[in-house]
């Protein structure tokens, strides 16, 4: 059975990422809305119970997801990535141990900041 999770948890990372470049290219284009609407869906596909959200492809995939999604949610002022998305990404890149690290451990102030605001706003 792990070997058949193992599988679709690359094949949710293959969509994951597909979501994303429509989201970049979007973004590109000015469609902001647009392009949360898909980084927002790679990100649901990343929630799967079956996805291995700490496996490098993954977490790679959600934390790119996660800071797209809040960089044009900031823009938008609405919601981005749901806070389990946010606190999963910044544990992810918490513990990369590159030397150098990766460009995407510079997003984890962003990231720690859009958390914070978050929790402070009232649910509705």
């Amino acid at each position: 059975m792990r070997l058949v999770d193992s599988a679709r948890s690359m094949v949710a990372v293959l969509r994951a990422n597909s979501a994303m470049v429509r989201a970049h290219r979007l973004q590109a284009r000015g469609k902001l809305e647009a392009a949360l609407v898909l980084a927002r869906s790679g990100l649901a596909v990343l929630r799967k119970p079956y996805v291995r959200r700490r496996n490098p492809m993954e977490g790679l995939a959600l934390a790119s997801l996660t800071i797209l999604a809040e960089e044009i949610s900031s823009q938008l002022q609405a919601s981005g990535a749901t806070a389990d998305d946010l606190a999963d990404a910044i544990a992810y890149l918490k513990q990369l141990s590159d030397d150098p690290q990766p460009d995407l451990c510079s997003s984890i102030t962003f990231l720690e900041t859009r958390r914070a605001a978050a929790s402070r706003q009232p649910s509705a």
